[in-house]
């Protein structure tokens, strides 16, 4: 070896199998939060009546309409075979992003994804940012640093990303306050 007894390999995967095993893992993470509250809502496969019952954004509310959607986005389904017969139960990574996130809110009770977000963060009083305004298509300059932090060492988790973001902001760059920045990653669709 190299100095060291680690044993470095890559794997090829392709971007939609790469996606489905994230989203995969976002959803079983969900579970696992949700088996520590309550081992009876634990699913990870839906056929499209309890899909339709569910009335998903993004999802037709017919038990015919999400089985069309299912077939056109090529879902990911098992075949279950009960005394009505046949039927397709499809895996909850498949489904478009604004039903997939509205089913992971549901089962971690967070507001609906088309909630009204004003009063939901607890923010602290603080004075008004000395910056200059910036115009609204820019984001600022610690945002980036921030999205990186977050997909990477914070694992997901804006307070851990928010905490380690100044030790990653380029020289010069003050790290805007609480407020403002909640204000702005609402703005661009990231909180």
């Amino acid at each position: 070896m190299f100095g060291n007894d680690s044993l470095e390999l890559t794997v090829n995967v392709s971007a939609s199998e790469w996606a489905y095993a994230q989203r995969r893992l976002t959803y079983l993470e969900t579970l696992l939060l949700r088996i520590v509250r309550d081992k009876a809502h634990i699913q990870e496969w839906y056929d499209a009546a309890e899909l339709a019952a569910l009335r998903l954004p993004g999802l037709p509310d017919s038990k015919t309409g999400i089985t069309r959607k299912a077939t056109m986005g090529n879902w990911r389904r098992r075949t279950l075979k009960d005394r009505k017969g046949r039927r397709y139960v499809y895996h909850a990574s498949s489904f478009p992003a604004r039903a997939f996130d509205a089913l992971i809110a549901r089962l971690l009770d967070l507001p609906p994804v088309d909630a009204d977000m004003d009063g939901v963060f607890a923010l602290p009083v603080e004075t008004p940012p000395q910056h200059p305004p910036m115009p609204e298509n820019t984001a600022p300059v610690w945002v980036l640093p921030l999205m990186r932090l977050m997909k990477g060492e914070a694992n997901g988790n804006l307070g851990r990303a928010w905490q380690a973001l100044p030790a990653h902001l380029p020289k010069g760059i003050a790290l805007p306050s609480v407020r403002e920045a909640a204000e702005i990653l609402v703005n661009l669709g990231l909180a």
